[in-house]
């Protein structure tokens, strides 16, 4: 059976973009979470009315949603890549996400799944479209100590 390396290539980078979206909004690294998206993207989380359009847009709304928490973790599960053309993909993903709002034992237990389309343009895979479908939400609070200083966290590049 011969392996098509393109098809591997596409794969594996669609994969890669999808995970450091993550780390960088687990990091706050802004800078690479913007730099995931065209720049005619949009971005959505319809349960809870969120919904930006254009890269800087999303950058921005994503930082204003995330950066007052006092702690946010995103943790991806399952990605399927359902269609891949040479320019286009679609995809699949679970994610749990879990915050604590600032000064407070309140925050959340999020589940839910995105649903992506993600283009090749000049030779890079980024997303197009990214929505974020909630399952379920459990904001009863979360308790715990923030053991990260996010001032200080230094990002690996």
């Amino acid at each position: 059976m011969e392996v098509d390396m393109q098809d591997l290539s596409d794969r594996i980078a669609i994969r890669e973009l999808a995970e450091r979206y993550t780390i960088g909004v687990t990091c706050r690294d802004w800078k690479s979470v913007t730099a995931c998206f065209h720049d005619d993207a949009d971005w959505a989380v319809p349960g809870v009315g969120l919904a930006f359009k254009g890269r800087e847009a999303i950058g921005a709304g994503i930082r204003g949603a995330v950066e007052p928490n006092a702690f946010h973790m995103l943790m991806p599960h399952a990605l399927v890549i359902d269609s891949l053309t040479s320019n286009r993909a679609t995809a699949r993903s679970v994610l749990h996400e879990v915050f604590q709002l600032p000064d407070s034992q309140d925050g959340a237990h999020v589940l839910g799944a995105y649903n992506d389309v993600i283009a090749k343009r000049d030779g890079a895979w980024l997303f197009e479209s990214r929505r974020f479908d909630i399952h379920f939400m459990n904001a009863s609070g979360f308790p715990g100590q923030v053991m990260v200083d996010y001032a200080t966290l230094a990002v690996a590049r």
